[in-house]
Formats: C-alpha cells, sequence, structure tokens
C-alpha cells in the first residue's frame, strides 16, 4: 500500500469511527429525552359521580330503598386518553325494619372484595372487584367514545376484549367514565404519577325517625414517586331519605353531589369566611399538594376543623372526614 493510500484508509477509518459515535450517541440521548419527556409530560385529572335511590330490587318494600353511587377517577393523557382509570361503588340499602335502617356493612363494593358476592352468579366466575379492573385495564389508552363504544345497547360489554374479563352490567361505568373525562382537568399532575380512588360511606348522626341520611365522601387523588400529592379532587353527597308512618316518602331519582349543588348547597350564610363548600373543598384540594397521607392526617384538631393557618384562611368547615379519606386514598 502506497503512503497516500494509507493516509486514505486511516482518515477513513477515523471518519467511520466518528459516524458510528454520533449515532451511538445520538440513539442514546434519544432514549434520554424519551424518558424525560414521559416523566415530565402533564396530564389531567378528572373525575364524575352518579348517584341514586331507588327501589330495591331484591326487596320491593315501602321499608326499604337502594342508594347507589358510582365514582370515576380518570389520569388523561395531551391526546385525550386514558393513562389510568379507578371506578368504585357504594351501595346502601337500608331498611326500616331492621335496625332502624342502619346497615352494618358500609365497604364500597371494591373494598368488599369476596364478600359482595357476585362470582357464584358470574358467567366467568369472577368478583365485581375483579371485573371492574379488568373494565379498567381494558379502558386505558381509549378515548370516551371508545369506553362508550364497547358497551353494547342492552348495556353490557360488547367488545371481545372486555368480556373475556368483565360480562357485569357496565353502562354506568361506561357513562361515569366518560364524564370523568370530559371533566378532567390540569391540576399539576404528570404522566407517571399514581391515580387513587377512595370512597367513605357513614350515616349521618342526627339522622331521625323522620330522615335517614347516608353520606359518602369521595378522594381523588394522584401521588408521585415520594408518596406526595400532585393534584387532588373531593366531593361529597348525601343521600337525604324523608320517613313517614315507619315508611319512606323520599322521591326516587338522581341526586346531586356538594360540588354539583355549588351555591345550592348554601353553606355560605353559616361560613364565617364567607365561603361555599365547593370553595372550601377547593382550598382543601390545594393545600394537600405536596404533602403525605400522615400530614394531611395531621391537618385537624380535636374540634375536627383546620389547625393550619394556611388552611384555616380558606377552609373553616368540619374537615375530619374528608382528610381520612384522602389519607385513605393515598394508601390505598
Amino acid at each position: 500500500m502506497t503512503k497516500m493510500k494509507k493516509i486514505l484508509a486511516v482518515g477513513l477509518a477515523g471518519l467511520m469511527a466518528v459516524g458510528f459515535a454520533a449515532c451511538s450517541g445520538s440513539k442514546d440521548s434519544t432514549t434520554t429525552d424519551d424518558a424525560k419527556t414521559d416523566a415530565t409530560a402533564t396530564a389531567k385529572t378528572g373525575y364524575a359521580i352518579s348517584s341514586e335511590i331507588k327501589e330495591d330490587e331484591y326487596n320491593k318494600s315501602e321499608t326499604a330503598l337502594e342508594i347507589d353511587s358510582v365514582c370515576a377517577a380518570v389520569l388523561v393523557d395531551a391526546d385525550g386518553k386514558i393513562i389510568d382509570v379507578k371506578i368504585d361503588e357504594a351501595q346502601t340499602k337500608p331498611d326500616l325494619k331492621k335496625d332502624n335502617g342502619d346497615v352494618a356493612d358500609l365497604r364500597t363494593k371494591r373494598d368488599k372484595k369476596e364478600d359482595y358476592g357476585m362470582k357464584g352468579a358470574s358467567g366467568i366466575g369472577k368478583e365485581w372487584y375483579e371485573q371492574i379492573a379488568a373494565f379498567e385495564e381494558w379502558a386505558k389508552g381509549k378515548t370516551a367514545e371508545e369506553v362508550k363504544a364497547g358497551i353494547g345497547e342492552d348495556g353490557y360489554p360488547s367488545d371481545a376484549d372486555l368480556k373475556a374479563g368483565c360480562t357485569m352490567y357496565a353502562n354506568g361505568f361506561a357513562q361515569v367514565t366518560a364524564q370523568a373525562m370530559e371533566n378532567a382537568k390540569d391540576l399539576g399532575a404528570s404522566a407517571t404519577d399514581s391515580l387513587k380512588l377512595a370512597m367513605t360511606t357513614e350515616k349521618y348522626y342526627e339522622s331521625n325517625e323522620t330522615n335517614l341520611q347516608y353520606d359518602t365522601n369521595y378522594a381523588i387523588v394522584t401521588v408521585d414517586a415520594d408518596g406526595k400529592v400532585t393534584s387532588c379532587v373531593i366531593d361529597a353527597s348525601q343521600a337525604k331519605c324523608s320517613i313517614a308512618d315507619g315508611k319512606f316518602t323520599v322521591e326516587k331519582g338522581a341526586y346531586k353531589s356538594k360540588k354539583e349543588l355549588g351555591d345550592d348547597y348554601n353553606m355560605r350564610g353559616a361560613s364565617p369566611i364567607g365561603k361555599e363548600w365547593y370553595e372550601q373543598a377547593e382550598a382543601f384540594e390545594k393545600w394537600c399538594v405536596g404533602k403525605t397521607a400522615d400530614e394531611i392526617k395531621a391537618s385537624y384538631g380535636d374540634d375536627m376543623v383546620a389547625t393550619d393557618a394556611d388552611l384555616k384562611a380558606g377552609c373553616t368547615m368540619t374537615i375530619n372526614g374528608i382528610a381520612e379519606n384522602v389519607a385513605k386514598a393515598i394508601n390505598s
């Protein structure tokens, strides 16, 4: 090989080495950039509630009722597709002939797990919590319209993939999920955060012979890798069931949550800071961001109202049940 050929060969080898290094560096850089994008991509947090007082299908009596409340929480990406979804349902069946309408087990269907007792009647041998988990997994990556399209005219799953894990009536779940997506807002969550949902139902302590009331708290939170809240939404509903002569006289049908009632909830006049329930709830939600479950549980004193000065500036209502439910969501 001549001296000139040797120089050209060495130069070409050097250029090839630089080229391979550049390609390799570009690939690594792209991978790193993609990882950063996933970690920093924002996501919208949303929820929707559907509540109804109706006749108990299995106890058709003037002394019995069924109170149903379904909640869907969603984390939605920039393309309007579901990153994650959580669904639960509170089903309360008071009967005035039994313990004056007291319901011993107020756990949600998800919390009851095997105790709900659907598995024996299921064509696929799956309990409620297992079927709702299948619905949630199927819904990931879908738009609101795609979620609704997976349900047939009879209200049952029609999509083959969905039917493999969920055969129970699911129209309500699809509708409330779609509504949650429509309601979703930028509240500080990222696409890699964990979505959490908690529902807690209690009998109202002032229930009496003319009114039986069951209240439900809802908490929708997103949590980062350190267990700190990145977004928080709370709501509550009150199922007020009027009674006369030992029989329920309440008008059956859908009822609104406190946030849906807005100014019609009528807390403003009794509030020392002149704030309605939804306004105080929003102050609580913002205060929760950046905090852990333990910090949120420590937010109230023996009088059940806020002790933190910053929180008290915007929220003076009773928050013990709200705080405990948010902590429950974080720890779920």
